[in-house]
């Protein structure tokens, strides 16, 4: 059982106040493509030293900053926020073309915890939920892509359109009655205010989905982080997860429709412009070789054979195992030192994986 989990439930046992010994302040920061420097902190309005006008002492809020080239500096608060609710696993982004900078975070509650989305543009917050599935959801290790596509429309007068995409793809692991990979996009460059983000299950995307019963053999590290990467410079996306119900692990692609024709309600095309296509280029068994730690982290990464390979630190190696089209390897390992360090035995796997 995590320590997050061991809080909840103590928390939920009334014996001691969930915060307060449990979680400290996280900080994220980011630098733009124009070179401001944004910083995101998440912890109570006391441990981020914020004045009573702000919010309650014990509130739970996320601040922002930015720092731009120039020396101009600002700070708020994500508007909306502050509550009893936990909200940590900060992740960020910045799109340089609809210039957007976007703050993901997940907020903690008992029994159950949701997946929110900030979106600052043209100086406006926008924030919505991603939606979970019914029970007793918990969001897990959620992650940011940023993709581009350039889409054909047909205006009134006949002539071809060609427009530029911005969109922010999110996946994270659902652990809940039925526990899967789920996936959401938003496209930054339109107007009109996210709402709820439409939310897909990834095993039902590509005609499974089901049930899934504990599998004792099957360990954590193999389905828990599901992985995002992009797919060459159209635009295409690609994803690696575990199916649960299926026992397999499957590479796909996700794109959307380009080829749009003239926008407008009678347009079906047009109507599912956002919808997501999801097509399977890889599948094969889960890997029996993953960690069995929640707690260890695991990155994939996805060659130009579409092969995935798991990696994953301990305290003396960087682990992973490959997956060949056949078979998971066994765990091979770069040994950590003071010329091995963490960040170059990662780009040594990625670089191998990647190229294979």
């Amino acid at each position: 059982m995590t320590t997050l989990r061991k809080c909840l439930l103590l928390g939920f046992a009334g014996l001691f106040a969930l915060g307060s010994v449990c979680f400290a302040v996280e900080s994220k920061s980011l630098l733009a493509t124009d070179g401001t420097l944004y910083t995101v902190s998440a912890g109570t309005a006391t441990d981020l030293n914020l004045p009573s006008s702000m919010a309650a002492p014990s509130d739970f809020v996320i601040q922002w900053s930015y720092l731009r080239q120039n020396g101009e500096s600002g700070s708020g608060l994500i508007p909306g926020v502050a509550g009893t609710a936990v909200k940590d696993n900060i992740d960020l982004a910045y799109d340089g073309p609809s210039s957007s900078f976007v703050v993901l975070w997940t907020e903690e509650a008992t029994l159950l915890n949701v997946l929110h989305l900030g979106v600052l543009h043209a100086g406006q917050w926008q924030v919505s939920s991603l939606l979970p599935n019914v029970g007793f959801p918990r969001a897990m290790n959620a992650r940011l892509l940023l993709s581009h596509i350039v889409v054909h429309t047909i205006d009134n007068s006949g002539a071809d359109v060609y427009t530029p995409h911005s969109i922010l793809s999110i996946i994270w692991w659902e652990d809940t009655n039925i526990s899967q990979a789920r996936y959401a996009a938003v496209f930054l460059d339109e107007d009109s205010g996210m709402g709820d983000v439409q939310v897909y299950d990834l095993p039902a995307a590509i005609g499974g989905g089901g049930p899934t019963p504990s599998l004792p053999d099957v360990p954590v590290g193999a389905y828990l982080y599901p992985s995002l990467q992009p797919q060459g410079p159209n635009g295409g996306i690609l994803a690696s997860f575990a199916d649960l119900n299926a026992g397999k692990h499957f590479v796909v692609t996700i794109d959307f429709p380009k080829d749009l024709g003239k926008p407008g309600p009678g347009n079906i095309t047009w109507q599912r412009r956002h919808t997501p296509i999801v097509g399977i280029i890889e599948l094969g068994p889960i890997d029996r070789m993953a960690p069995i730690d929640e707690s260890i982290t695991v990155s994939t990464f996805i060659g130009s054979g579409y092969h995935p390979t798991l990696a994953w630190r301990t305290s003396t190696s960087v682990q992973y195992s490959r997956y060949d089209g056949a078979s998971w390897s066994d765990v091979n390992s770069i040994g950590l030192s003071g010329a091995m360090t963490y960040d170059k035995a990662m780009r040594l796997v990625q670089d191998m994986a990647t190229k294979n």
